[in-house]
């Protein structure tokens, strides 16, 4: 029982079947089947009234594309260079170009919007007028805007291309065939404009006329000051005049040093010639004034030569000295015309290429061309086909869909017996199917008349048989329930008498009367001894329609050892909880408990009880542990999973004594597609 116990808690719930789609299916056929029917009328409502819609197709092919911006066209050559993809990446900038906004405003202004969106004449926009719902429409005719219209040819546009391609596909619809090939030329007219205005800035040329100018002025302006230098320091060029003035200062002070040499050797050479002379002239006489004069004179030119050097290295100095104090001013002149003339010859080149691009010809340019040119209007029927399908499918889905909810997730009740074992984890015994009353055969009635619903009669007006005898529907399954209970005792070694088996349910009108006289007769019929079938429901004088008029007897009655009763029909005896004057009356756990000495010292073999459903007051709880066998009737699509769980671990909690029978269980499948049948 622990065992028992413990696994019906870690049992969990498993996972939806096959089987368990089919039966939500195929059950709610009706519900699937008039949701189709919806859906294909209105597919055909759709198909009919559906206005025909006209289209035209145009290709363009797009070899590549220059980015013609002027002002810097090689940042523009780079980031064309530097892409992976470049066909792709260029093919969706035009596409992004066709679907634009701005194109979109353009084409409506050039057509206008009264063309592009006249009054709407089909079915729909006329009831909607005649029912005063015309405001729910979209603007048309008079009313329509420029916006409104553009709206709508980005609706109609359609441009695709695939990748890896560099062929672009464009479309528009239009109710009206003459329009559709009408936008779809103007746009691609306005396209080749909006491209050549995309890849090249906007007012270009005259931008770069403008900076050519400055960068002119800047430089004729550099040049001025530089020439205004030069002129001041003598020289063309900072660079070779400050070398220029090195070397003349180097040479010119080596030449006043050799002239300043050569001055002291004549000067110290004179000066001897004059003290040699002036000694001989004391001995000799008269010297020779030729040759003083001579000597002078050298020794004057040479000092004249001296400050001649003087002066010029001075004069070199001083130039030096100016170029060095004015070389920087020069330095940044000079870089200065450096820039300006870099500047001026890369605005030249822009220049040149904004003036070629100021006159290109946007229909004649070479990297993109139409393939294909708007053809003729051919009518579109995809659209209303799909749609059309569309809605067949989805009254399809939707009855598919509405099965499955209700079925699967709304429906928590038990509606086939496979239920028991895969989702609750219960071992069934025996499914009961649903019976229509055809053939003579009874639909399992409910416990009683209508004047009281707990007896265990029939309705009079399905009087052709009776629970008990061979004909009747149920009586081979109460056989088969006998053959069961008999292995069953044998297997458990149940040899007292009598044996005690119960039949209960969850809910009223489950059959549980009519199985537990079934089994009875069927117990009865085996001639093993005397069968005794007790309703805990109701007192005597309800059950007398049930068996033709037999006499039931109180059960204290038909539990005397010394008494004698008359059978319902051979070795079958009818007995009540109730006294024979009393109302209805429920066998309370007491009573029942007291009776037990009286009920195991009877003659009976079996004993069969009729007991009450299990509701929260109903004595089957307490009387279920005192059974050796309890029948567990659980009617099919009424019984909640939940309810049958809670119930059915409650009592094998108590006594494993529990097997499950599933009353009315349908089987909407065919056979062919049913694994349970």
């Amino acid at each position: 029982m622990a065992e028992i116990r413990r696994e019906l808690q870690h049992h969990h719930h498993s996972g939806i079947h096959l089987s368990d789609i089919l039966f939500a299916l195929f059950k709610r056929k009706w519900t699937i089947i008039l949701c189709a029917f919806l859906g294909i009328i209105a597919a055909a409502t759709f198909y009919f009234l559906y206005p025909p819609v006209y289209e035209s197709q145009a290709k363009l092919l797009v070899r590549y594309v220059l980015e013609r911006s002027a002002v810097d066209p090689i940042e523009a050559e780079k980031a064309a260079a530097a892409s992976s993809n470049y066909t792709d990446r260029v093919i969706d900038a035009e596409i992004e170009i066709l679907t634009s906004w701005d194109l979109a405003v353009q084409v409506a202004q050039a057509i206008g919007p009264k063309r592009l969106l006249p009054p709407a004449r089909d079915i729909v926009a006329e009831v909607a007028q005649a029912i005063g719902l015309k405001r729910l429409l979209p603007p048309s005719g008079a009313s329509a805007t420029e916006s409104e219209a553009a709206r709508s040819i980005i609706l109609n546009l359609r441009v695709i291309s695939n990748k890896g391609s560099n062929i672009i596909f464009v479309s528009y619809k239009n109710h009206d065939p003459e329009m559709a090939p009408l936008v779809l030329q103007e746009l691609l007219g306005r396209y080749f404009v909006k491209h050549l205005e995309v890849h090249r800035s906007a007012g270009a040329f005259d931008f770069v006329t403008q900076q050519t100018d400055q960068v002119r002025t800047r430089l004729n302006q550099t040049e001025d000051a530089l020439k205004s230098l030069r002129e001041k320091t003598g020289i063309t060029s900072l660079k070779g005049g400050s070398e220029a003035l090195t070397t003349e200062a180097a040479k010119t002070q080596e030449a006043l040093n050799g002239a300043e040499a050569e001055l002291a050797e004549h000067q110290a050479l004179a000066n001897q010639k004059t003290e040699s002379k002036a000694k001989k002239w004391g001995t000799k006489g008269q010297p020779s004034e030729k040759s003083s004069i001579s000597e002078k004179a050298r020794v004057a030119g040479i000092e004249a030569k001296v400050e001649t050097l003087k002066t010029r290295l001075r004069d070199i100095q001083q130039k030096m000295k100016q170029l060095s104090e004015l070389s920087p001013q020069m330095e940044d002149l000079e870089r200065k015309r450096e820039l300006d003339e870099a500047n001026y010859k890369y605005f030249a080149a822009s220049l040149e290429k904004a003036r070629v691009d100021e006159a290109l010809d946007p229909s004649k340019m070479p990297n993109i061309s139409a393939v294909q040119r708007p053809s003729p209007p051919m009518l579109e029927i995809k659209m209303r086909n799909k749609i059309a399908l569309g809605l067949a499918s989805g009254g399809i889905a939707l009855g598919i869909a509405l099965a499955l909810l209700k079925g699967l997730a709304l429906n928590r009740t038990v509606g086939r017996p496979l239920q028991l074992e895969t989702q609750l984890h219960i071992p069934l015994m025996l499914s009961i199917p649903y019976s229509n009353g055809r053939n003579g055969h009874l639909v399992l009635p409910p416990n009683g008349s209508p004047a009281n619903p707990g007896a265990l009669a029939t309705k009079r007006h399905h009087s052709t048989l009776a629970p008990w005898e061979p004909g009747h529907f149920m009586r081979r399954y109460c056989d088969a329930i006998r053959d069961r209970l008999g292995l069953y005792f044998e297997l458990n070694q149940l040899t007292h008498k009598p044996k005690l088996v119960g039949v209960a349910s969850f809910s009223e009108a489950a059959g549980t009367s009519t199985l537990a006289a079934g089994l009875a007769a069927s117990l009865s019929e085996m001639n093993d001894g005397k069968v005794l079938l007790v309703d805990v429901n109701l007192g005597p004088q309800e059950v007398h329609p049930f068996f033709k008029g037999k006499p039931a007897y109180p059960l204290n009655a038909a539990l005397e050892p010394k008494g004698t009763i008359a059978s319902a029909s051979e070795n079958l005896y009818l007995a009540t909880v109730g006294s024979p004057n009393a109302g209805p009356a429920q066998l309370g756990l007491k009573r029942f408990f007291d009776m037990m000495p009286n009920l195991k010292a009877s003659d009976f073999d079996y004993v069969i009880f009729d007991m009450p459903p299990l509701e929260q007051t109903s004595p089957t709880w307490g009387m279920a542990a005192f059974m050796d066998k309890l029948l567990l009737v659980v009617e099919a699509e009424k019984n909640s999973r939940e309810m049958i769980k809670r119930g059915y671990g409650k009592l094998v909690a108590e006594r494993n004594n529990v097997s499950v029978v599933v009353n009315k269980a349908r089987s909407y499948v065919p056979k062919w597609l049913d694994a349970e049948s």
